[in-house]
Order: C-alpha cells, then structure tokens, then sequence
C-alpha cells in the first residue's frame, strides 16, 4: 500500500484500451490528452515511459488478456493500477441484467459522454464494426443498449453470403435509386443505417444524441437532426473512472496498488 501524501496521488495517467487486434494507447494529465498512439501488435512502454516519467498510476480495459510482459512491466513501474470491468467502482450506476457481459468500452464511452454532459439524457451511437446505440438517462444512470452490424459489416456480408452480389466500398455519395448492383448496394446499406438511426432519433425526442466512432463523420453529415460529435469517450470515460476510484482511495486514507493478473 501507498500512501496517499506520496508521488501517487499526483503526476500522469496512462490509459490503455486493449482490443483484440490492437491497442490504443493515452498519457493524460487528468484534464486532457498529452499523447496518444494506436499499436497493431508489441506496445512499446519502455518509449511512452520514457517521454513521461511522471506517469505514476494507469487504467487499463480489455477485450481478452492482457500480455505477461505488458503486466509484468506496468505493474513494475506504476504505483496505482486499475482493470476496468463491470466489478469497477463507477461515477455512474450500471443498471445493465448482464454487467459481465457488457462491453467496457460501452460503459466507458457512456461514462466518457455523461461526465461532459451530466444530467441529461443522451443516445450514443458508436460507429465502428459493429454499431452500438447506449442510453444514459437524466439521473446519471447507465440503462443500456443495442448492438446492430456496422457499416462494412453489412456490405461483406452481402459478398459473402451471396453468389453474385459484388464488394463494393463506402460510397462517396448517396443517390436516391441505385441503377446499378453496385449503386443499389451502396445505397440500401447506407439509408438502411440512417433509417436505423432516425428511428431511435424520433422515438426518444428530448435526448442528446452523440455519434462516436470510425464512421461517426459519414453518418453525421446525413443525419438532419442536431448531434453531437464526439472524439474519444472511452479515454476520458476510462480517466473519469481512475480519478474516482483515487477519490475513494482518499477517503480511506490509502491506495491499494493493484496488480495485473
């Protein structure tokens, strides 16, 4: 155990958001991002450590196990680590029937979102593989949500499940009657996705409604309805649940340092 009147309690925070084909990497000064990265295979800590010393205690989620070196050498070098899971202490209340199985990257956008907008009932659309739509409601709780194919889910699956239908790209434009397969493709997948999203958006009139995520800017100019964009709210979800559970820690007196199994 640390105490709390020691180099823990100040200094950076490193921010790890480990998915299954790469991790995404942040060093913030609990206010803003001093530095990010994204590595597709080895995570070069030794480098991020390097350029900041001060990082002295760190958040982590991830989608699998984390690597033996990884845990080994934060363990090593931080002196406060949290994994983040649905077990987590949380600035918000998780009303999810199955939090085990919830993403953590759902809970910390939506955690991310409702620490900027607080009190306020918010629809999150994330728009990456596959699309994910998470309420939060004006009492600061987490309700839950929806998963529904992404973008280029929907158009492989349209290759792959076929014999003839052809692979065709994100479309640049979109027309009202596709004449040919490809435009015909291309078109019944993006309207089939923005008639998705006005759904949600005229059901729950009275929400915010947030777009995040790879095709959040593609989707967003279609969409003829006020939202917000934006970037990152896993980050900033993942360094709001650190300072909370430092915040609890300071309440006690003491940090119990964990490690990384």
């Amino acid at each position: 155990m640390v105490e709390l009147n020691q180099r823990s309690g100040i200094g950076y925070s490193l921010i790890l958001d480990i998915g299954n084909s790469r991790t995404k990497l942040f060093v913030t000064d609990d206010v803003k991002i001093l530095y990010s990265a994204t590595y597709e295979t080895i995570v070069d800590l030794e480098k991020i450590f390097a350029l900041f010393p001060q990082i002295k205690k760190g958040i982590y989620s991830a989608s699998g196990q984390i690597a033996k070196e990884m845990a080994d050498f934060l363990n090593e070098r931080l002196d406060y680590l949290i994994h983040f899971t649905s077990e987590t202490p949380s600035p918000i209340k998780n009303l999810y029937k199955s939090p085990e199985t919830l993403g953590s990257d759902r809970l910390a956008a939506a955690i991310g979102v409702n620490h900027f907008l607080p009190n306020t009932n918010l629809i999150i659309f994330d728009f990456g593989t596959a699309i994910t739509i998470d309420f939060v409601d004006s009492e600061n709780n987490y309700l839950g949500g929806n998963i529904s194919p992404g973008l280029s889910v929907r158009l492989k699956s349209l290759n792959f499940y076929t014999n003839r239908l052809p692979l065709v790209s994100t479309p640049a434009k979109i027309e009202e009657i596709g004449t040919t397969t490809t435009k015909a493709i291309e078109i019944g997948v993006v309207r089939g996705i923005i008639g998705e999203i006005m759904s949600y958006i005229n059901q729950y009139t009275g929400h915010k409604i947030i777009f995040t995520g790879g095709d959040n800017f593609y989707f967003a100019e279609k969409i003829k309805s006020p939202i917000f964009v934006f970037r990152n709210p896993v980050v900033f979800g993942l360094n709001r649940v650190l300072r909370h559970n430092l915040e609890l820690c300071f309440l006690t007196g003491i940090i119990k340092k964990q490690n990384v199994e």
